[in-house]
């Protein structure tokens, strides 16, 4: 695949990536990461390690195929979309659904140039914080080896931030956006079981990103590139998400 792209001049480059360890929070229900030497220097002359975690996991990319029967897995996903121009709107001072009116003056209240393609929702209290060292035991105890309770998991372990309703989404669909980003669990209420943003985003090309770290950064323009890694048939990826 050739892609061709207009990228700004080079500039500072930053990573709002949440790195993934075992102290990394996940979405109640799903898989807890683990890092594990297979092969050390000291005694087999390289490193190499075992890698285990939910394909929803720390900075990530969400595959139509993740809610859509016959979607798109991550593999397949047309990655111009994912790279563009972007404005990261500040909502960190609100909770509770976004409504069109205030999305759409939000994004027009910060007097962005043509061509944004990307939207990235800053905030209030991102779900992804890592955990004390003291309380992975007893979430590592709690983990069963059959991790499929996500529909039913325990939501309220975190704090509801901004959330799109389904109108909003629509909006974002109809004016032509490729991709959604949030540094939250989720597009949607995590307290919701039919996901409807996503459902209307997934389902009209529009891709979605979740739990980006966007503390370093302030409200405004950048350039935005996100690459899942490319697991051939899987729902969704982790990505290494930058902004210049």
């Amino acid at each position: 695949m050739i892609i061709l792209l207009n990228f700004p001049a080079p500039g500072k480059v930053i990573d709002i990536t949440v790195p993934i360890s075992p102290s990394t929070r996940v979405f109640p229900g799903d898989p807890e990461p683990s890092i594990k030497s297979v092969y050390n220097l000291e005694v087999d002359g390289c490193a190499v390690s075992k890698l285990s975690f939910g394909s929803h996991t720390g900075t990530h990319v969400d595959a139509p195929s993740h809610i859509l029967k016959d979607g798109k897995p991550v593999d397949n996903l047309e990655l111009e979309g994912l790279i563009g121009r972007a404005v990261i709107l500040d909502f960190s001072s609100k909770t509770g659904a976004l409504s069109v009116d205030i999305l759409e003056s939000a994004f027009r209240n910060a007097g962005s140039p043509e061509g944004i393609t990307v939207l990235l929702l800053k905030t209030k209290k991102p779900g992804f914080q890592t955990r004390a060292r003291s309380d992975l035991n007893d979430a590592d105890a709690r983990q069963t080896a059959d991790s499929g309770n996500r529909k039913n998991g325990e939501k309220g372990e975190f704090e509801e931030s901004v959330y799109l309703e389904e109108s909003t989404a629509a909006w974002i669909v109809n004016n032509g956006f490729t991709t959604i980003g949030i540094d939250n669990f989720s597009v949607d209420s995590l307290a919701s079981e039919n996901l409807p943003a996503h459902h209307i985003l997934l389902s009209n090309r529009v891709n979605i990103v979740e739990c980006l770290d966007l503390s370093p950064v302030e409200a405004g323009n950048y350039f935005f590139i996100c690459l899942p890694l490319k697991i051939v048939g899987c729902d969704g990826a982790p990505a290494r998400a930058v902004l210049l």
